[in-house]
């Protein structure tokens, strides 16, 4: 699906850096506990981790302060870009039941889990993982699409890098389900940028896997009712149970998720249309809640290094990414501030001047980050 948005994108340089940061293994967990037998942390006390994760050097600290301090202001570019078009693309369009189909497919009753049966199978035989091993839009293509956006005025391309549904559109680094491996084993992050190059538009890069790993949790369920009742979805796999079979090697752990719905209100939240569950702490997976912010930040600083966006985006519905609140309930970390400030390192190290942003889609105004359809400090009018 594509979606167009009416808003407010140089020549490519190398990369100075790279992401070398090794990432440890997901850590172990233990096993599920009952459903809503356990209840959250209280975010109120639970003091905001401070990651141990490096960022590139240069005058920005990892935290509000020093990037609110530092930021030069709106690139002058943005002041002469009035028009510009999000590509809302993804596998998920496969399933033809909205952007949120690969969470609803295991909802029995709901538009996707039906369309999912005709056309695929049962969720407990046939689940999302074989949507992306399947999935190849051969007809796509970003130069062609470039070609008519930017004859139609826009200035500056909005490109999704990765979806609630876990799924690198990248030649991903710490991701190993994406698509350069699965389905089309195309670099799309790579094709949109080089088009939009060539094309003179600025391009930037959404990011939608921080509340993934509350968002998934419909893939631990199981059929109430019929033939296939409590048997449970493909979610609850494990990497052992892919021996001879197609995704043998790839973790489900790594698209899907552990079990968190021994904690209060997650389970009730993964049935409804979108409510995040209570606000609050994983507090029986904190070694686990570290390892995923870190994850989340990782994948974004490879993305800003392998493409050099114009601006990056991240989704959710608190002041920031992981605040133990809203979209961001389970963790509180410091993972938004360490990319924000390794984006800006990079960019002055690359072009000698900060003349990109970063949205934070509700945050407050402030110096450095922009949110969605809000006159900001930025002082350019965004919606997306």
């Amino acid at each position: 699906m594509l979606s167009v948005c009416f808003c407010s994108c140089t020549q490519k340089q190398s990369g100075v850096f790279g992401v070398d940061y090794e990432l440890e293994p997901m850590p172990s967990v233990h096993a599920p506990l009952p459903e809503n037998s356990v209840p959250m942390g209280d975010g109120d006390t639970f003091e905001e981790v401070k990651l141990d994760l490096p960022i590139a050097s240069g005058p920005y600290e990892p935290t509000w302060n020093s990037i609110e301090a530092n930021y030069p202001g709106t690139p002058a570019w943005l002041r002469d870009s009035k028009f510009g078009i999000w590509v809302h693309f993804g596998p998920q369009a496969a399933g033809e039941s909205g952007d949120w189909y690969a969470r609803k497919l295991y909802v029995e009753g709901t538009s996707a889990y039906e369309n999912h049966l005709k056309k695929y199978g049962h969720p407990s035989e046939v689940g999302y993982k074989e949507v992306l091993r399947d999935w190849n839009p051969a007809k796509f293509s970003p130069k062609a699409l470039v070609d008519i956006y930017k004859d139609a005025g826009a200035r500056f391309l909005i490109i999704q890098g990765v979806h609630h549904d876990q799924f690198d559109m990248w030649d991903s680094k710490y991701q190993a389900w994406n698509s350069t491996r699965l389905g089309p084993k195309r670099d799309f992050l790579g094709e949109w940028e080089k088009a939009s190059r060539e094309a003179g538009i600025r391009f930037g890069i959404t990011f939608h896997h921080e509340y993934s790993w509350w968002w998934w949790q419909t893939a631990f369920q199981s059929d109430t009712q019929g033939d296939k009742a409590g048997i449970p979805y493909d979610g609850n796999l494990t990497l052992e149970d892919g021996k001879g079979k197609w995704w043998e090697g790839l973790d489900p752990r790594y698209l899907y998720g552990v079990n968190l719905r021994e904690y209060e209100s997650v389970a009730e939240a993964a049935n409804t249309l979108w409510s995040p569950p209570k606000p609050g702490i994983f507090s029986g997976h904190l070694e686990f809640a570290k390892w995923y912010a870190k994850w989340w930040a990782l994948r974004m600083m490879d993305a800003v290094d392998k493409y050099q966006p114009d601006f990056i985006y991240t989704d959710g519905t608190d002041q920031q990414p992981f605040s133990g609140s809203g979209t961001g309930t389970g963790y509180k970390c410091d993972a938004m501030q360490r990319v924000i400030a390794d984006f800006y390192n990079r960019t002055l190290a690359d072009r000698g001047e900060v003349d990109v942003f970063s949205i934070v889609k509700f945050r407050k105004t402030t110096n450095g980050t922009v949110n969605t359809c809000v006159r900001l400090v930025l002082r350019a009018e965004l919606c997306i």
